[in-house]
């Protein structure tokens, strides 16, 4: 998904007051990519559109567990509890594979 901001700072500020809309498009990303079948190592999380500059935002595998740890932060203050518990689903489907791969 396509975020489209006015200015750098209004960027700035959506990202440090986590963004209800971008942290469910993180989760959305990370929870395809954690079904696949590929075993994926990084999705893009979102794509933001700052005037003429568009900017890829790409998460690796091992970032994928602080991310959905903000989300879960994010959705829990807003009462978004399905999606809770669904990212503590895949946190310890996450925790299980780095286990495995030691």
């Amino acid at each position: 998904m396509v975020f489209e901001f006015n200015s750098v700072s209004e960027f700035k500020s959506k990202i440090e007051n986590k963004d209800i809309l971008i942290s469910t498009e993180i989760y959305k990303q990370i929870h395809k990519a954690i079904n696949d079948k590929r075993r994926r190592k990084k999705v893009t999380a979102f794509v933001a559109k700052i005037k003429n500059d568009v900017i890829e935002f790409i998460l690796e595998r091992d970032q994928w567990v602080v991310s959905l740890n903000t989300c879960l932060d994010v959705f829990a203050q807003n009462d978004m509890f399905e999606e809770c518990i669904e990212i503590q689903k895949m946190l310890k489907q996450l925790d299980h594979e780095h286990n495995r791969d030691k």
